[in-house]
């Protein structure tokens, strides 16, 4: 198999089953073909009208494709933009649209595309990569690890009570399609730096993900509604929902399903919920993505109702450790030596010694013994401060050669409130 980055080819030694030689390369085509060639390994079919939409936020210039002849058999694409992380914002990677067809599915294409992707992320100078996994078994022997978690919930109308009494201060109103971006991204913008984990979105995205609506991915569900919450006349919190409609001799049975609900603070939030959680002809209300810290199990007088589940969202892969870490701020000042595993990108293995204060951190080589030997995924799981070194010992993951060391490194990546990413991309 041939990879070929930035012009230059190097040799993959991975199994090829049949004669057809497979080359990794920049994606050549039309904005249709590229999306021909993306369907196909999640068994859809593109759709014309989508095009226009998706070719805004596409960016076919970070694409990567492999070829069997003149074919694509395999894509990797990529959404450049900034996350917030502990003490600002960084450029990351998001990484979308990867999959490989069935017909040449276990020949190695997967990691030859994970190996150029990452080597052009690290050209570019991405200290990050992340990636909501279609399937969680994927991603970590290539270095990622989870990150973020989310939670869904399911409540019953009828139990979806609050523990105290509260008089409404703001108001609503429901936006058509066209002005849902103009009023609801400001929103967006303002909670942005309050939640590690949350993403900058393009006008394109915009349009694409939030707007764009078709009837085929409503899952028999009604359109979406777009719902702003205002105080004093200033917007404050947001949702994206639909109904799905159901009724049977008893009434109505159907349910809300909230796709995107943001809120600036707790009386918004609960505001914006209590709509959502009441809105008439449904029965109950579903959300497949809240935060695993979310305020709400302490605003319901029965908070069990939620039927809250935990889930895993945004696995992270530290691309250029010493950047990754010397960016990001830290809860307190200490010096730890860790030693990093990490054969898929060797340029981030070895000791470093970082010495962390609240405005960064200094990473440097070293060839001192190490006070934590952590691998390359994991050292991505604690990274945002969902994850500490403590969990990761309960599952064997860590060594700690200095007594206490795992706790030292947990205070210094502590965040207030858990990573979230309100979205998958």
């Amino acid at each position: 198999m041939r990879v070929i980055i930035g012009g230059v080819t190097t040799v993959q030694a991975a199994p090829i089953i049949g004669s057809m030689e497979i080359e990794v390369r920049r994606f050549e085509g039309s904005l249709k073909a590229w999306f021909d060639a993306v369907d196909i390994s999640f068994g859809q079919r593109v759709v014309d009208e989508d095009l226009p939409v998706v070719e805004a936020y596409t960016e076919l210039d970070r694409a990567l494709a492999a070829y069997a002849g003149d074919r694509v058999v395999g894509t990797a694409g990529i959404f450049s933009f900034d996350m917030t992380i502990p003490g600002g914002r960084m450029p990351v990677a998001g990484i979308t649209m990867v999959g490989v067809h069935p017909t040449h599915r276990r020949r190695g294409i997967l990691t030859a595309m994970m190996r150029a992707q990452l080597d052009a992320i690290h050209e570019r100078g991405e200290p990050l990569a992340v990636l909501w996994a279609s399937e969680a078994a994927i991603y970590g022997r290539f270095g990622y690890g989870l990150a973020t978690f989310k939670a869904s919930i399911e409540i019953e109308r009828a139990r979806a009570g609050f523990r105290e009494q509260h008089v409404p201060r703001g108001t609503f109103r429901l936006l058509e399609p066209d002005e849902a971006t103009a009023a609801c991204r400001p929103v967006y913008e303002r909670y942005l730096p309050t939640r590690i984990g949350a993403f900058s979105r393009s006008e394109g995205w915009w349009r694409a993900e939030f707007i764009h609506d078709p009837e085929r991915w409503r899952r028999g569900g009604g359109p979406a509604f777009f719902l702003l919450h205002e105080t004093d006349g200033v917007g404050d919190a947001y949702a994206r929902y639909r109904m799905h409609g159901d009724w049977d001799e008893r009434g109505p049975k159907g349910s809300i399903d909230v796709q995107e609900a943001i809120a600036l603070n707790p009386a918004a939030e609960r505001e914006l919920w209590a709509y959502l959680f009441s809105v008439d002809l449904s029965a109950k209300t579903r959300a497949f993505n809240v935060p695993v810290d979310w305020g709400m199990r302490f605003m319901l007088s029965e908070p069990r109702r939620l039927g809250m589940t935990i889930g895993d969202a945004v696995w992270l892969r530290i691309v250029d450790l010493p950047a990754a870490l010397e960016r990001r701020a830290y809860a307190g000042r200490d010096r730890l030596i860790l030693e990093v595993r990490d054969g898929f990108c060797p340029w981030n293995a070895g000791q470093w010694e970082v010495e962390a204060n609240p405005d960064g951190a200094r990473a440097t080589k070293t060839d001192a013994d190490p006070d934590l030997v952590v691998e390359a995924a994991d050292l991505g799981s604690a990274y945002l401060g969902g994850v500490s070194f403590a969990e990761l010992g309960l599952a064997a993951r860590i060594e700690e050669c200095t007594p206490g060391a795992a706790a030292r490194a947990d205070a210094l990546l502590r965040t207030p409130l858990a990573p979230w990413c309100p979205a998958v991309f």
